[in-house]
């Protein structure tokens, strides 16, 4: 993770309170994810190549999921269940990361796709710390 985006995440969020920081930092997930879903959508609804067009089908399956466990880190964080959050995040990092590997193989995409899912994954880490801090003060 680039330290300046981490920095600019965290000086953003105007808080010192994790539980606030966690919030924060779970909705900057939920809409870059979102972002990035509508992208390999859109992509995937232009791409001419059948490959690439079923590589994109694939990141809009990957991103949906990550919405998913981004929405679920939310409810296990206002339940209080700093595991349940722990889990949820590290499941949105890895759709990030396998939305990443789909294009570092043999098609490489041009867009700003891969950048977009490295956010989600960034962002996704910085969740997973929140959670293992506020694990630590359970």
């Amino acid at each position: 993770m680039h330290a300046a985006f981490r920095d600019d995440v965290l000086k953003s969020a105007c808080t010192i309170d994790l539980k606030g920081l966690a919030t924060f930092t779970l909705d900057l997930a939920h809409n870059k994810a979102v972002e990035t879903r509508a992208l390999a959508q859109s992509l995937a609804s232009k791409a001419a190549d059948p490959k690439l067009k079923e590589r994109y089908a694939t990141c809009v399956e990957l991103y949906d999921d990550a919405v998913d466990h981004i929405e679920d880190g939310k409810d296990n964080l206002g339940e209080g269940d700093y595991i349940g959050l722990n889990i949820k995040a590290f499941a949105a990092m890895t759709e990030a990361s396998d939305g990443l590997d789909n294009f570092t193989q043999s098609l490489k995409d041009p867009s700003v796709l891969p950048a977009n899912g490295k956010a989600v994954e960034d962002i996704s880490c910085i969740i997973l710390v929140i959670a293992n801090l506020l694990l630590g003060r359970a």
